[in-house]
């Protein structure tokens, strides 16, 4: 190979580095697919709240304070915590004494979701003195689940939860219909919208257009705050009114992949749909993977 070649070759590799690289740890993989994707995230896992340190420093006065405003008149909310990464959000949510309700925390990496069990099952709280089990109080379930569609009915949750995860998808409106779909008419919307400071300007909307986005899947009152320098909070509120669908289990709203029917046998270590046999695998942590 004579100097042109080796100097076409090394910047070939050069420029396959650069793009790979700004795939893994721009995109975080979500041009590669969701099993590959989820393989990232898995290897990710234990890294994950120290690198996202920054971001998680005011979940409580940003995130569950005023979630808990929003949802003051349903005494129990059900909450579905969607791409929950480590837990963030039920983490914050269950160290609030005032919090009556029950979370479906879902993400398409088990390795997530194994390390939220295990962060929210060794919280400290100060009041108690030492280690508290949350996981044997409060009522927090998991489920690896890698695709849109949703695998609910329509109208299953009083609050949906999408942080720092509608800027990876291919285009906005589809996660955000699903959301609108399982949230309840009357339901809170808590998310987010990158700011300018992300530097995925392809992804980035105005406060205005993002605004325009909820309100064209039915959400009204958008509210949009700085939350810190990558990204703002949203809170909106579901067109409509309904009654709350207060506590419910996943065994209550999964669908089963094979019929659609939502009837389960459980045991500690499957899901077992009682129409068609479909057995979901349940981990030793209480992960269902779907």
């Amino acid at each position: 190979m004579d100097f042109y070649g080796w100097l076409g070759l090394i910047a070939g590799v050069l420029l396959a580095g650069y793009f790979l690289d700004r795939e893994i740890y721009f995109y975080e993989g979500v041009h590669l697919g969701p099993r590959v994707q989820a393989w990232l995230y898995d290897r990710w896992a234990k890294k994950y709240d120290a690198d996202k340190h920054e971001s998680q420093l005011r979940d409580d006065e940003m995130l569950a304070q005023p979630l808990l405003e929003a949802t003051r008149d349903v005494h129990a909310p059900f909450v579905l915590d969607f791409a929950t990464g480590t837990g963030r959000l039920s983490y914050a949510l269950t160290r609030r004494p005032e919090f009556k309700g029950r979370i479906l925390a879902l993400d398409l990496s088990q390795g997530m979701l194994e390390e939220a069990v295990r962060k929210l099952s060794r919280a400290s709280d100060s009041g108690h003195g030492g280690v508290v089990p949350l996981l044997s109080a409060m009522p927090v379930e998991f489920l690896r689940h890698q695709t849109l569609p949703l695998p609910f009915p329509d109208s299953s949750f009083d609050v949906v939860c999408a942080l720092e995860v509608l800027e990876l998808f291919p285009n906005m409106d589809e996660p955000l219909a699903e959301f609108s779909r399982v949230l309840r008419p009357g339901g809170i919307l808590l998310t987010s919208r990158g700011t300018e400071a992300s530097g995925r300007r392809a992804k980035v909307k105005s406060a205005d257009a993002f605004a325009s986005l909820l309100e064209a899947n039915a959400f009204a009152n958008v509210q949009i705050v700085g939350w810190w320098k990558l990204f703002d909070r949203v809170i909106a509120v579901k067109r409509g009114n309904s009654d709350p669908v207060k506590k419910r289990a996943l065994r209550d709203v999964l669908k089963c992949s094979n019929c659609g029917n939502i009837q389960w046998d459980e045991t500690s270590h499957s899901l077992k749909c009682v129409s068609c046999g479909n057995a979901l695998t349940v981990t030793e942590t209480g992960v269902v993977l779907n």
